[in-house]
């Protein structure tokens, strides 16, 4: 979180949206509420954690669904405190120590105030509101403010965009929808294997160093050229390096394979096209990608952009 990486962000939507609007609509609040909570309490942790040490040894759901009870009771008492006096907060199973309590308790007291200019924080509100369509969606109507800002917004976008000639089509569109993570397991410094290169490009991944990612993932390849993890990760590298004929040829096995990435390769397909501004290419790819498949809707995403 402290990196803003939407895969993590994803994953904590995931694992617990569901399970943190059941909690909420369950004691008298409704949808949007739970929306409040959720984000209320991602930034309570990442304002606590980017201020102070925070090492985590319980495990995460526990420790989140806790924080979110008791910011819930903490709303709650503002809304209904005959209510809220009947809520008592239970952190699920296996629990949490009394440390662990302290760190919530704190991070939800603590007033969120910026501390200079921080990017990452900004990046992770990005990525949260995006998720609050995805998870918290609720039938009514806009919100008249809303609607008038984005107006003028896009009144004032068009007009700069008309001045600067350049087209909706000219943003980067790439870097809007190429964030992801490489997924990895913590292992020995000693070990000399196949894992311990996986482990190593993946570091160097998330840290956006993608060419020397490639190079530790050419290894893993040599040793194991069935290895459809490490050549999905290449493919997406080689996509941002610019080598994008190398890049599809990496993506094409994947998508070819019965790989779990099978259809993340056919959405970094569609934007190694992206960067060409071959739109055509680029939707036909991404109607290659089922409903079911996890990638889903960030193609749709894609999709809608590509129509403007």
């Amino acid at each position: 979180m402290l990196d803003s990486s939407p895969a993590i962000v994803d994953a904590i939507y995931k694992r617990f949206a569901r399970k943190v609007k059941h909690m909420v609509t369950g004691w008298g609040g409704n949808i949007k509420e739970a929306a409040n909570v959720f984000e209320d309490v991602l930034m309570a942790i990442y304002d606590y954690a980017h201020l102070h040490k925070l090492t985590l040894t319980n495990h995460f759901e526990p420790f989140f669904l806790y924080a979110c009870q008791l910011k819930w009771k903490q709303d709650l008492m503002q809304k209904e405190p005959g209510k809220a006096m009947s809520f008592h907060p239970v952190a699920p199973a296996p629990g949490l120590d009394e440390q662990h309590i302290k760190y919530i308790e704190a991070a939800l007291a603590a007033p969120h105030v910026r501390q200079g200019a921080d990017n990452t924080r900004e990046e992770l509100e990005e990525i949260i509101a995006d998720q609050r369509e995805r998870w918290f969606h609720t039938k009514d109507g806009p919100n008249k403010k809303v609607s008038i800002y984005v107006i003028i917004t896009a009144i004032i976008g068009a007009g700069m965009a008309g001045l600067l000639f350049v087209s909706p089509w000219h943003k980067d569109i790439y870097r809007q929808f190429s964030g992801t993570e490489m997924v990895h397991s913590n292992h020995l410094a000693t070990e000399q294997d196949t894992a311990l290169l996986m482990h190593q490009a993946a570091a160097a991944f998330n840290h956006g160093h993608f060419n020397k990612a490639i190079g530790l993932l050419n290894q893993v390849i040599v040793r194991d050229s069935l290895n459809s993890t490490a050549r999905y990760y290449r493919g997406v590298s080689l996509v941002d390096e610019g080598n994008l004929v190398e890049a599809r040829k990496d993506l094409q096995i994947v998508f070819n394979s019965h790989s779990p990435f099978r259809y993340d390769a056919a959405f970094y397909m569609a934007l190694s096209y992206i960067r060409e501004r071959d739109k055509q290419q680029c939707l036909e790819w991404v109607l290659k990608i089922p409903e079911n498949a996890p990638i889903y809707w960030k193609a749709a995403r894609l999709k809608e952009e590509l129509s403007y």
